[in-house]
């Protein structure tokens, strides 16, 4: 089939981005999406699906209607009657040939459903189609046929996806269920129905909402699409120049061509006569090609636009209170213009405020003056029609470059929650603007500026952040006249911060026992404003025990002590706090668990023998022990020249075990050490067997 391929590009680049009903391929189960219009004589349907897949099959395998009259002459009916309305897809690609030839609609779903391709590689240079090439092509096919239909019925007929019963009456009702064909294993699709009667016939709505109104050189319109998206999926505008005779103005159906957060659509028309009223209205098209009255009529004027605006040319100082004005404007714009209005302000951002309304459009020049330190000028040019146009601002002072003197007595306090007060004495210039502030955390580091804009208080209050390491918070001002002179910065402020951040924890190293004692050793807290660092110790095997303070160390000593006081055999905890100059207490370092040895070793095991069994590939490991107390018996291997690891645990009454993990020609080792029940431990004895 030879579609016109130019008018099917141009009917995508206009409509591409569309988000319609059906066109919303999710994660969403299959289903069928159902809209339905009761006439007096005929019920129409329009379906489609929400899932490019079954969009797809539903193409190869179609749709069957099913009606079902539930009710008649208001009585429910005991035995509905149901019937098969007809079994449809689309119709074969012959059917489409003349219809795609008059109907863009057309043509964009023939291609879609029997296309070859849906690429436009004629088209790379088009920036907008390019998106559309970097989608995949079932998107695309799905996206744009979904469309096109919504925006035809008659497309949606033969694309088997409308269809009117006309075997219908008004005193009935009718349940109507549109199911896919397409098989389960397939892809299963859910059904949908909508139940109606003849006799429910509803006029359209007229669209609300429609407004207008002039904006640079076109007439720009707008109403509320989404409002009325369960009856329109696109929309004509009509116009007219009298009020009564209106005719359609868009050569194709005007719809919304993105999904945004705005719920209106907007629509520019070309103004050809300035100054002239014209009547615009908006007429609805629905899914099944009807059309809604018509909106209510608005009334819109356009004008011709100032296309320049007045720059100030050159300002010429008479004296300290008075100055020439000179500006420059178009002569051939002066049709335009009503008047010039002068505006003042003592800012450049305002607020301005009149100071000389009416002068001429002819003028050039104003003498102003009534002069103040500083001075911004602005010239609004009131337009006999349409939009003013405002000139950008001119600043006007008198020559003044003496600074204020620099700011004396600068003093500040700063509380525990970083709340800054500052105070200094006040400049007596009768021309000053104001003070500026600046701060920085470190004497060396550019000082930034607070206040936005000057302040003309000697009082100041600025927020800190207390839970940082700098200590100190620096201050500076600065004096600003009107002629926006500056003078020296004051004396820099420090203020200190209040410590509220505790120190580090210090940690322990190591320890060792020696002969009952305990040595211990810890790494220093890394904080710089530690005053001492305390060591705490409790038992562990008593309950209810508090921490007792055995050792406390000033910053900067030792890292080190010798707990001489305990017992053998009992185990305790030891932890560090360090405190600093604020007494502030870091968090304990970690509980060290010490278990004190009663004797630090006992007799090795004896009669350590490993035999060696190739045929049930196994050593057979056996020990004699005969000490009292026993817990345990802990067993190590190793292989070759590795590392002894825990291989086996043993209970007191076993003295043997089989060792199954092995491999040929490989030296083992073994080692054991019997636990007693006060924790003491054997002697280390060890033996080698090759395998």
């Amino acid at each position: 089939m030879n579609i016109n391929k130019k008018v099917f590009l141009f009917i995508i680049t206009m409509y591409f981005g569309i988000s319609t009903t059906y066109a919303q391929d999710t994660i969403q189960k299959p289903t069928v999406i159902v809209k339905v219009r009761a006439k007096k004589d005929k019920i129409l349907l329009r379906w489609g699906v929400n899932n490019k897949y079954a969009w797809k099959y539903g193409n190869q395998y179609g749709y069957t209607i099913v009606r079902t009259t539930v009710i008649r002459d208001g009585e429910i009916l005991s035995q509905p009657e149901k019937i098969t309305l007809a079994t449809i897809k689309p119709k074969p690609l012959a059917a489409w040939e003349n219809f795609a030839r008059k109907n863009n609609m057309a043509a964009v779903v023939a291609q879609a459903i029997y296309g070859e391709d849906f690429e436009m590689n004629d088209q790379k240079n088009n920036q907008v189609l390019q998106v559309i090439y970097q989608s995949e092509e079932l998107d695309r096919r799905f996206g744009f046929a979904m469309f096109a239909i919504d925006q035809d019925f008659e497309v949606a007929k033969i694309a088997g996806l409308g269809y009117v019963d006309t075997q219908v009456k008004p005193n009935e009702k009718y349940l109507y269920t549109i199911t896919s064909n397409v098989p389960k294993e397939v892809l299963e699709i859910k059904e949908s129905g909508v139940y109606i009667s003849p006799s429910e016939e509803e006029e359209l709505p007229a669209p609300s909402g429609f407004i207008g109104y002039f904006h640079k050189g076109s007439i720009v319109l707008a109403w509320d699409y989404d409002l009325l998206l369960n009856y329109y999926t696109s929309y004509n505008l009509e116009k007219s120049d009298d009020g009564n005779h209106f005719i359609k103005i868009n050569k194709r159906p005007i719809t919304k061509l993105a999904d945004n957060n705005s719920s209106s659509i907007m629509h520019t028309d070309t103004v050809v006569q300035y100054n002239k009223k014209y009547w615009y209205s908006v007429v609805g098209i629905s899914f099944f090609n009807e059309k809604s009255k018509p909106s209510k009529a608005i009334e819109l004027i356009g004008y011709e636009s100032l296309k320049s605006k007045p720059f100030f040319k050159e300002n010429i100082d008479i004296s300290d209170k008075e100055v020439q004005l000179e500006w420059t404007f178009p002569a051939a714009e002066e049709v335009l213009v009503k008047q010039f209005n002068l505006l003042r302000a003592e800012d450049a951002l305002g607020p301005y405020t009149i100071v000389k309304e009416g002068i001429p459009p002819s003028t050039r020049t104003y003498n102003y003056k009534q002069l103040e330190r500083i001075n911004f000028f602005k010239l609004n040019v009131i337009a006999k029609q349409g939009k003013n146009v405002m000139s950008s601002p001119n600043m006007v002072k008198p020559v003044d470059s003496i600074p204020p003197v620099k700011p004396l007595a600068l003093i500040g306090t700063i509380d525990t929650l970083g709340i800054v007060k500052l105070s200094w004495q006040a400049n007596t210039e009768n021309d000053l603007k104001g003070y500026k502030i600046f701060r920085a955390n470190r004497p060396n580091q550019e000082f930034t500026m607070l206040n936005k804009y000057s302040i003309k208080s000697t009082k100041y209050i600025d927020t800190v952040n207390v839970k940082v390491f700098n200590k100190n918070i620096y201050y500076k001002i600065m004096a600003l006249d009107k002629h926006y002179n500056q003078s020296e910065p004051s004396e820099i402020l420090i203020l200190k911060r209040p410590d509220n951040i505790p120190p580090t924890s210090p940690v322990f190293d190591s320890y060792k026992q020696e002969d009952g004692k305990v040595f211990l050793k810890w790494v220093k807290s890394s904080s710089d404003d530690v005053a001492k660092e305390v060591i705490y110790r409790k038992t562990i095997d008593e309950e209810n025990t508090l921490w007792e303070k055995i050792y406390e160390t000033k910053a900067d000593t030792t890292s080190f002590y010798l707990d001489k006081k305990i017992e053998k055999g009992k185990k305790y905890y030891y932890t560090l706090v360090a405190i600093d100059n604020s007494r502030l207490e870091s968090p304990p370092s970690p509980p060290l668990a010490i278990d004190v040895i009663k004797i630090l070793v006992k007799p090795a095991v004896k009669g350590l023998y490993a035999n060696v069994d190739r045929e049930n590939k196994q050593i057979h490991l056996f020990w004699r022990y005969k000490e009292d107390n026993v817990e345990e018996f802990l067993i190590y291997k190793k292989k070759n020249k590795g590392v002894f690891t825990l291989f086996r645990t043993a209970t007191a009454d076993e003295k043997q075990l089989i060792d199954n993990e092995l491999s040929p020609n490989t030296n083992y080792s073994y080692g054991i050490k019997a636990i007693f029940k006060d924790g003491s431990v054997s002697k280390w004895v060890e033996t080698t067997v090759s395998y």
